[in-house]
């Protein structure tokens, strides 16, 4: 009797065996015909599962993002300062470990698919995404407004920080001896400074 093979497994495993060569070639470098060779798919096998490249790519990075995610959310409960938490918010332009600079260069690699894409998914996990991370900002800003450390007009903040930390990625990948992890560091202990003197403020 066949096996029978879960739909959803199997896309998993497809994503995970991309994802590894993304990372090991870049990709550029990357073949579809190869990897469905490596995988021990035929291409009519592979095609039931993704219609282009293109989705494939789509489909890893976004398992990929909602896995750190999921990641950094469970971490975030262990953080104690307001900067470690904003840290680990952006870890993948913070921190060194491999599950993080992986994911940096396949950011780099897909970033002209995910600008100003017509595509609908596209466009919804963008806005997913975002607003993710600003209901982040907004809970690690309340938390520190409850404990007393901040006013309540810090939360205003919050949004910018996004902006500005995607705007100092991308300045690192246009300058040189640009210090992305530091230059966010020194950032995110103005906006705690910033939101300390708002508290002070009669």
């Amino acid at each position: 009797m066949p096996k029978t093979v879960n739909r959803e497994e199997k896309i998993d495993f497809i994503c995970d065996e991309a994802y590894k060569m993304f990372v090991d070639i870049g990709i550029d470098a990357f073949s579809l015909n190869q990897f469905i060779a490596n995988v021990n798919m035929s291409k009519g096998q592979f095609y039931h599962y993704f219609s282009t490249k293109e989705q494939l790519i789509y489909q890893v990075m976004s398992k990929k993002a909602f896995e750190l995610n999921a990641h950094i959310i469970k971490e975030c409960k262990h953080k104690k300062t307001f900067v470690e938490k904003l840290s680990l918010l952006f870890a993948v332009y913070t921190k060194d470990e491999a599950c993080y600079t992986d994911f940096k260069k396949l950011i780099i690699d897909t970033m002209h698919l995910y600008i100003n894409s017509n595509d609908s998914a596209i466009r919804a996990f963008n806005n997913t995404m975002y607003q993710t991370v600003f209901t982040l900002l907004e809970e690690i800003f309340d938390e520190e407004i409850q404990k007393g450390h901040f006013h309540e007009d810090a939360k205003s903040i919050a949004k910018s920080i996004c902006a500005t930390a995607d705007g100092m990625f991308l300045q690192s990948l246009m300058v040189e001896d640009f210090d992305l992890k530091t230059e966010l560091t020194h950032y995110f202990l103005e906006v705690e400074k910033l939101s300390k003197r708002l508290k002070a403020t009669p």
